[in-house]
């Protein structure tokens, strides 16, 4: 579209372009009691860097690998434990009315994703990755929601 001006576009519009290109746009979290052995091995599984951890339906913190990576080479992540223990703070969740522009400002300020609420309950996580993808590709489609 010309110059700066687009059409205000809400996170659903972005999570359903994802989930008919990616097939599968569920959230994949671990609860904070979870072992953090079976946390990395999900995070290696599924190819992401970052995991909300939840304490029932509620994000309570984070899991990132960076974090975990630095926490390795200083000798202060044991493989033994619960992903309480080496939980970072939540990352920024967003309803998903809420407009593609907030998400963006958020991942620009330094977030690694931002969780997408659907009535309070997380539905999903988008990523920078995402963002991107659906201004490249799906972006100049008109939507309807």
């Amino acid at each position: 579209m010309p110059g700066n001006q687009h059409k205000q576009v809400s996170l659903q519009v972005v999570r359903e372009y994802n989930r008919r290109v990616q097939r599968n746009m569920r959230l994949i979290s671990v609860q904070v009691g979870t072992d953090i052995r079976d946390a990395i091995n999900q995070m290696q599984i599924y190819g992401i860097s970052q995991l909300p951890v939840l304490d029932g339906e509620r994000v309570v913190g984070s899991l990132d690998e960076r974090t975990l990576l630095e926490r390795l080479m200083t000798a202060e992540l044991c493989l033994w434990g619960t992903v309480a223990a080496f939980m970072q703070p939540p990352l920024p969740a967003l309803e998903e009315t809420a407009e593609l522009d907030e998400a963006l400002e958020l991942l620009r300020a330094g977030a690694a994703a931002v969780i997408v609420l659907q009535g309070g309950t997380p539905v999903g996580i988008l990523t920078a990755a995402d963002l991107i993808a659906f201004r490249v590709y799906g972006g100049h489609i008109e939507y309807e929601i």
